[in-house]
């Protein structure tokens, strides 16, 4: 069965739907800092991309079949996004991203592929340019962990 079509919609609709609750949110901040509307529009912006990649690629043959690896890589990756979410919430952004970028390279790099200086070039690389946006020209707070 090619779900490909049918999860694109969903991910269109999703996404629409998700922009367009975002835009209602209303939350007076102190310094113009874009709060919590920017994060939900972005994610459901990219959501939306995704839905219409699926929408328009070409559907492949029925040939397909689950692939343990893959489904094991996943797993581990969500994993990740879980333990990126905690860390946020108890070391802070930099220190959490850093973690988490690597270790997300570790997990799609596969062992050919694999360098640790490949990988800490990445995570330094992510979390400066995300810092630079939102930090710097975006003006927007980033998390502060609870422990540190």
């Amino acid at each position: 069965m090619n779900t490909e079509r049918p999860l694109g919609a969903a991910l269109l609709a999703l996404g629409a739907g998700g922009i367009a609750v975002a835009s209602q949110i209303s939350v007076r901040t102190f310094n113009s800092d874009p709060g919590p509307k920017l994060f939900p529009i972005f994610a459901c912006a990219i959501l939306v991309i995704c839905g219409i990649g699926l929408l328009l690629s070409k559907p492949e043959g029925e040939e397909r079949k689950l692939d343990m690896a893959a489904l094991l890589r996943g797993l581990n990756m969500a994993g990740l996004m879980v333990g990126y979410a905690l860390g946020l919430w108890l070391v802070g952004f930099h220190i959490a991203t850093l973690v988490a970028v690597f270790a997300l390279y570790w997990v799609i790099a596969g062992a050919e592929r694999r360098g640790w200086w490949r990988g800490l070039i990445y995570a330094v690389a992510v979390t400066g340019a995300v810092h630079l946006l939102f930090a710097v020209a975006l003006n927007a707070f980033l998390p502060h962990g609870i422990l540190l």
